[in-house]
């Protein structure tokens, strides 16, 4: 959850970076020509720069309140991202005291092909536990032929639709305050260079940089938001169809079948609290379990 707190709002933070620095170089660029065009009451570089930046330096604290923002949506993100796995290792705990614990399935949860197929294999496994002894069951065909995590479609849809407006709020944040220090550039050549064409020209000619930095910031954000989307879905895709396996697999007769996750430290609690379940329902249930 930290960790994806941190990537949604390291990105606006890192597109943030890089505007300032393109308008920095900009600002050196002015800067050069008002000394060359003779401007006499900005000849100390602090002054020029600090009457640039008063404005971005006045919002310091919107920019920073703005990302701490983000980084508690990207926790509530991965907050609902872990939320079936939790669900999963809650319903083990409580179950092996309380047979008649309910395993509730959200109606907009995602990974449909665990949290659906969990529901039938903890059902599965209650009666089970009525019959006092593992039952054999056979295999829905829709579950019966799937070797691979699977896209999900809806998941995708959630998360892709949040991440949209995560991306549109970091854009239209982004361009604003690097919209404002260009302004304030044109605004400072308008006030002290007024008689001169040429200053006229070169500043009118630059209005085509503006745009540029509102191009790249949409497509690098468009881009990142996107490899965000892509990387947080495979982080959690194939641990669900890792437990979704280990279900089918002890389903089919191998009660022996333990859910093995490497690289997913951030579920590990809750498929140690499904293998311990499986672990009681084998040692309780399973009348061909060598003894001793």
């Amino acid at each position: 959850m930290l960790m994806t707190g941190f990537k949604v709002s390291g990105i606006s933070f890192f597109i943030n970076m890089i505007v300032y620095s393109f308008l920095f170089q900009v600002m050196r660029l002015n800067h050069a020509f008002f000394r060359a065009s003779g401007f006499p009451d900005f000849q100390d570089d602090d002054v020029f720069y600090n009457y640039l930046l008063t404005e971005t330096l006045d919002n310091l604290t919107v920019f920073f309140l703005f990302h701490i923002f983000l980084f508690f949506i990207g926790t509530y993100v991965g907050w609902l991202i872990l939320r079936p796995f939790r669900m999963i290792g809650e319903y083990c705990e409580q179950v092996i005291e309380d047979p008649n614990a309910v395993y509730k399935v959200d109606e907009f949860s995602t990974y449909k092909l665990l949290t659906r197929f969990s529901e039938f294999f903890f059902e599965y496994l209650r009666e089970s536990r009525k019959k006092g002894e593992i039952t054999t069951n056979s295999i829905p065909p829709q579950y019966s032929k799937i070797h691979k995590p699977l896209a999900d479609r809806i998941f995708m849809l959630h998360f892709g639709l949040l991440l949209v407006i995560i991306a549109i709020s970091s854009s239209v944040f982004v361009i604003e305050n690097g919209t404002q220090i260009f302004q304030n550039m044109i605004e400072l050549a308008s006030k002290t260079l007024a008689n001169s064409k040429e200053a006229n020209r070169f500043f009118a000619a630059q209005t085509f940089v503006m745009e540029d930095i509102v191009t790249l910031t949409i497509t690098l954000i468009t881009l990142l938001y996107l490899g965000l989307g892509l990387h947080l879905y495979e982080k959690v895709s194939g641990a669900a169809f890792g437990i979704f396996s280990t279900m089918r697999s002890f389903m089919k007769g191998n009660h022996f079948s333990r859910v093995h996750l490497v690289g997913y430290a951030y579920i590990r609690d809750n498929t140690r609290k499904l293998n311990k379940y499986l672990d009681y329902i084998q040692n309780n249930l399973d009348k061909d379990r060598p003894k001793g």
